[in-house]
C-alpha cells in the first residue's frame, strides 16, 4: 500500500488494484488540481465540512470515474445518486477495496456545539483514517493519520489517540486551517514512527 498526503486531511490510498482519495476538500483543491491527485477509482468521505469534502469537484470526480462513499449525512448533502451510504459494522469494497466504516464523535467545535456525523475508514485492516475524530475504544490499527489540531484538539489528544489505536506507524493530518507544527508533534510522539508528509509526498507501507 502507498499513501500520498495532501492538504489539510486528504490522502490518495494506491493497492495494487485501485487508488482512493479520502477527504479530498477545499484545501486541496485551492492548492492542486484534480490532475495531481491522478486517477481515483473510489473516494471516501469522512463527515460533510468543506475541508474535507469540496462539494463544488464531486461531479469532476464522478465524471473522471470516482465512485463516491459516505455516510448518512453526506448522503444527504450529495444525494443518493452521487454517492453511496456507508454504516458503520457493515465493511465493504470501493473498488475492490476491504473497507470497514467506524462512527466516533466529530471533536466539539470552538463555541462548544457538536460537529457533524463524523466515519472513520479502516482500508484493507491497515491504514485507519478518522476525519476530524479522536476517541475510539475496540479498534486497533498499525497505521493511523492522526488529527493534531483543531477546534478542540491539542497534541494531548493527538498522543492519546496513537496509544488507544496501538498504531506504530502515524502520519499527522489536519494542521492547515488550524495551524501547527507536524514535526513538533513528530518529536513529542514516542509512541510510534510519526511520518510528516509534505503536500504530494507519498510513503510505502507493508499491509496487513
Amino acid at each position: 500500500m502507498r499513501i500520498t498526503k495532501f492538504p489539510q486531511s486528504c490522502l490518495v490510498v494506491e493497492t495494487d488494484s485501485a487508488r482512493i482519495a479520502i477527504d479530498p476538500g477545499t484545501f486541496v483543491t485551492a492548492r492542486h488540481d484534480l490532475d495531481e491527485l491522478g486517477h481515483l477509482d473510489a473516494v471516501l468521505y469522512t463527515h460533510r465540512h468543506a475541508d474535507h469534502l469540496d462539494i463544488e469537484v464531486v461531479d469532476q470526480l464522478r465524471e473522471r470515474g470516482a465512485e463516491l462513499f459516505g455516510n448518512a449525512d453526506v448522503v444527504s448533502l450529495l444525494g443518493a445518486d452521487r454517492c453511496t451510504r456507508v454504516e458503520a459494522g457493515s465493511p465493504f469494497t470501493a473498488a475492490g477495496v476491504d473497507v470497514a466504516p467506524h462512527d466516533l464523535p466529530h471533536v466539539v467545535m470552538v463555541d462548544g456545539s457538536p460537529g457533524p456525523p463524523n466515519t472513520g475508514f479502516l482500508v484493507e485492516g491497515t491504514l485507519f483514517h478518522p476525519g476530524d475524530g479522536i476517541e475510539l475504544t475496540g479498534l486497533g490499527a498499525p497505521v493511523a493519520a492522526v488529527p493534531i489540531v483543531g477546534p478542540s484538539i491539542s497534541f494531548h489528544d493527538a498522543y492519546r489517540f496513537v496509544r488507544q489505536l496501538g498504531a506504530e506507524c502515524v502520519v499527522p493530518i489536519h494542521y492547515d486551517a488550524f495551524v501547527a507544527d507536524p514535526e513538533h508533534f513528530a518529536r513529542v510522539c514516542d509512541l510510534a514512527e510519526v511520518h510528516v508528509l509534505a503536500s504530494a509526498e507519498t510513503l510505502d507501507l507493508a499491509t496487513a
